[in-house]
């Protein structure tokens, strides 16, 4: 057995987007796997045979073949692919399989198409953004008339309106069914085949609050199902078509608030009914992990009968739940895991699901008749051949009384009578989590040498709406949280160093890092990425600042100057002791390049230790998303800026 290398994460494939056939027979699924020679990532469609476990066939090409979906009668899969168009070209086509022979292009739009589905065997659905007025054509220019003007990985989107489109699968002719004055942002057919389920926003000014609307394709009529005082992402249909399933919540806390599975008629405009309140969990999986690669699916709640699966996070673990039309709530699958990804065969009751565990990184696995089994194993190589280290978890009772989770790695490799260096690691969100899964960073720096220290804070998702709920006092009970469950780990890990402690994090991590050099020495290395130092820039320039920062910080600058300062470390900087790395990507526009790039003067300003990277590419999960090249730099860059303030370098030097 080895220990983990950079050069690791190219080798490893990254498995998604589980989706099985109607009748449970065939399972498609979408790999990923790095090209860090070529800097690309190959793209491959498997469509497998459940039973023996036998691949089928494949649809593969270099420009990302994606989003698998089958026809109501399973013999055909449609998916998304980006075949034919050149690297800086916009949009995507939607092509057909029948599982043989090469797929046959249906229709091909510069504007691309999400959430392509079939309405029924002869025609499909899909969502694309259309244009609103006239665009300059060389795009020399855009021209904004209202907020929101970009959208971190898409770009300027104000000359653009998302909208319905039916498309037919014979000729791939496309026609637009919704002329929204807002963006339409999840879509689902019927399984009648003739009408479509919509979700809309009403006020680009309240972007989270949504109305739920019906379609009758034959008829054309376009009605009201639920009033937009909800902000709901998802909608799907009962199986006789009665009833929708909604997946939001009620907003009563803010973007802090829980979702939840909700139910309403199909046919009458209604109040909708919260099934899941009493959980008093989010119903959406948010728990880090790096390995699940650059492409993320989303599994909105689904039908089994007269029940609803969905996903559950709870204390960092991801479970799947179900809930019948009354309220009844059933437990599924629960463990030292999560699951992100589902798929439900309504004929067969198979359960496909995309897991992840501390020592197996995201595989396919199959739950039927109250059994789970692993069904893919493309990194099986990498349990295998590499020594990992096992998650150690805490439960930290901090000073106010509550628990706070948290979790720690040992050095892969430790030597009697050393100590080692700590790296505490910081999630984004704030609203997510970690939990006992496998992460590539946390990995790295523990076959470094490094213990890794990392939990769930207050703010962090997987417990209760109020355990989330830090709105207007950023950098005060998180804080604390953090620095406490740092004490707590100290005292109970003898050959812990803290003389040699780091702390990094990425976006809300990155902000938290900012804040915390800010606020004590204890720290003799940080490492910030994409994060905020600046809450009244960020309120200008992010693409959701506008209205996640009055919701998070406490209205807006103009009303709130005194707040926006108090929880900004940019005004801080003077107290700032640790040497800190920030790293930043260009194309970041959800927390914007000037939050790292003024960080970075105030503190050249005040005399302190600070370097900048910026990469020129990559939007704001760029250490996820961005190309392999990349990635390998990042992993580099953070390594041996630890190494030098507290690993080998600080270690010889100390001889």
């Amino acid at each position: 057995m080895r220990k983990l290398k950079v050069e690791d994460f190219s080798k490893i494939v990254h498995v998604a987007d589980p989706q099985l056939s109607p009748d449970g027979k065939k399972l498609a699924l979408v790999t990923v796997r790095p090209m860090l020679e070529e800097n690309r990532y190959q793209y491959e469609i498997l469509i497998y045979d459940v039973d023996t476990g036998d691949a089928l066939y494949s649809i593969s090409s270099k420009e990302g073949d994606q989003t698998p979906k089958w026809s109501p009668s399973g013999k055909k899969l449609l998916f998304t692919s980006r075949r034919g168009f050149k690297e800086e070209d916009k949009g995507n086509a939607i092509y057909l399989s029948v599982l043989a022979g090469e797929p046959r292009l249906i229709a091909k739009k510069k504007e691309g198409f999400s959430q392509a589905r079939f309405l029924n065997e002869s025609e499909l659905i899909a969502i694309s953004p259309t244009p609103v007025r006239k665009i300059d054509e060389d795009g020399d220019y855009v021209e904004i008339r209202d907020i929101q003007p970009w959208f971190d990985g898409l770009g300027f989107i104000d000359e653009y309106r998302r909208q319905v489109y039916l498309i037919d699968v014979e000729s791939g002719l496309y026609r637009q069914l919704t002329t929204s004055e807002n963006d339409v942002i999840y879509a689902a057919p019927s399984n009648s085949g003739d009408k479509v389920a919509y979700i809309k926003r009403v006020d680009k000014r309240k972007p989270m609050i949504t109305e739920v609307r019906v379609l009758d394709i034959k008829t054309g009529e376009d009605f009201q199902i639920v009033e937009p005082k909800y902000s709901f992402m998802s909608v799907e249909w009962s199986p006789n078509d009665e009833y929708l399933a909604l997946h939001g919540n009620d907003m009563k806390r803010g973007l802090a608030s829980h979702n939840h599975i909700w139910i309403t008629s199909s046919t009458t405009p209604a109040k909708p009914v919260n099934l899941t309140e009493k959980l008093n969990r989010n119903t959406r999986p948010a728990i880090s992990c790096d390995m699940l690669g650059p492409y993320r699916a989303y599994s909105p709640p689904q039908w089994l009968e007269d029940a609803i699966y969905f996903i559950v996070n709870d204390g960092g673990r991801g479970c799947l739940w179900k809930v019948d039309l009354s309220g009844e709530l059933e437990c599924i699958l629960k463990g030292e895991y999560a699951i992100y990804n589902f798929s439900i065969a309504r004929k067969s009751n198979r359960i496909a699901l995309l897991k992840v565990d501390a020592e197996t990184p995201p595989e396919i696995y199959i739950h039927e008749k109250g059994s789970l089994r692993k069904f893919t194993h493309f990194n099986d190589w990498l349990k295998n051949e590499v020594k990992f280290s096992q998650p150690h978890h805490m439960k930290v009772k901090v000073s106010d009384g509550a628990e706070v989770d948290a979790w720690y790695l040992e050095p892969v490799e430790k030597k009697k009578g050393e100590k080692h260096p700590v790296v505490v690691f910081i999630h984004g969100g704030p609203k997510a989590a970690y939990g006992p899964v496998l992460n590539f960073m946390h990995q790295l720096m523990a076959a470094n040498g490094y213990y890794v220290l990392y939990s769930n804070p207050r703010g962090s998702d997987g417990y209760t709406e109020e355990f989330a709920d830090i709105r207007g006092h950023y950098g005060e009970r998180d804080y604390k949280d953090i620095m406490e469950v740092v004490e707590s780990f100290l005292k109970s890990v003898e050959d812990a160093d803290p003389g040699r402690l780091g702390v990094t994090g990425i976006s809300y991590g990155g902000f938290m890092t900012n804040w915390i050099v800010t606020q004590t020495d204890k720290f003799r290395a940080a490492v910030s990425e994409n994060g905020i130092a600046d809450w009244i820039t960020d309120f200008w320039a992010s693409d959701i600042g506008y209205y996640f920062d009055p919701d998070q910080i406490g209205g807006t600058p103009m009303e709130n100057i005194d707040g926006y300062i108090r929880q900004s470390p940019v005004y801080h900087v003077k107290n700032v002791k640790t040497p800190i790395l920030l790293i930043h990507s260009m194309e970041d526009y959800r927390c914007f390049i000037d939050q790292s790039t003024a960080f970075h003067i105030a503190l050249k300003l005040y005399g302190k230790e600070s370097r900048l990277i910026v990469f020129k590419k990559g939007s704001h999960g760029h250490s996820i998303l961005a190309k392999p090249r990349h990635r390998k730099k990042r992993y580099e860059i953070v390594l041996k800026y630890f190494d030098e303030k507290l690993g080998k370098s600080r270690r010889e030097n100390s001889k």
